[in-house]
């Protein structure tokens, strides 16, 4: 296992220089091992303050898109609404490359989980409304449901 915890500490330093150096140390250990190196920036992120939580979702997003499976499933049981939060801004951020799997959770027994896939195709704007137009018109009636409310909530209010 990668050792981040000189990193981890230093995301509360002072020093922004030092933060900063810690994201990209953060970053690239994920980049390398996201299945060791994920589990570990989550578990911090749920425990964080404020200014290191920032830091520590600015870590997931410079590990790439290819982290959005781990992201997936840990947003599919976490309970605390601002580390959800942390999820959407992070998976949103990766762009359209993210749609398809944030339209997946709508399908989840979570309630976080498809609010906070909801907020975060709605920061996507007008890049997810084809990928919500289709989701609204499928046949699972809680997908439909959660794709038609986003909809509404971006203004698209001729969809069918």
């Amino acid at each position: 296992m990668t050792d981040i915890t000189g990193a981890l500490a230093a995301l509360s330093d002072t020093d922004l220089d030092v933060r900063h150096a810690a994201v990209e140390k953060i970053s690239a250990e994920g980049r390398e091992n996201p299945g060791q190196i994920v589990p570990v920036v989550i578990a911090e992120l749920r425990s964080g303050t404020l200014d290191t939580r920032w830091y520590l979702g600015r870590s997931l997003v410079k590990m790439g898109p290819e982290i959005i499976p781990l992201i997936l499933e840990y947003a599919e049981v976490e309970k605390n609404m601002d580390v959800q939060k942390y999820f959407g801004a992070v998976l949103a951020s990766f762009g359209e490359v993210s749609i398809p799997s944030l339209i997946s959770l709508f399908s989840s027994t979570n309630p976080m989980a498809r609010g906070m896939a909801a907020a975060a195709l709605e920061r996507l704007e007008v890049k997810a409304v084809p990928a919500l137009i289709e989701a609204a018109l499928g046949d699972d009636p809680q997908v439909k449901l959660c794709a038609e409310l986003t909809l509404t909530n971006l203004n698209v209010f001729d969809y069918k």
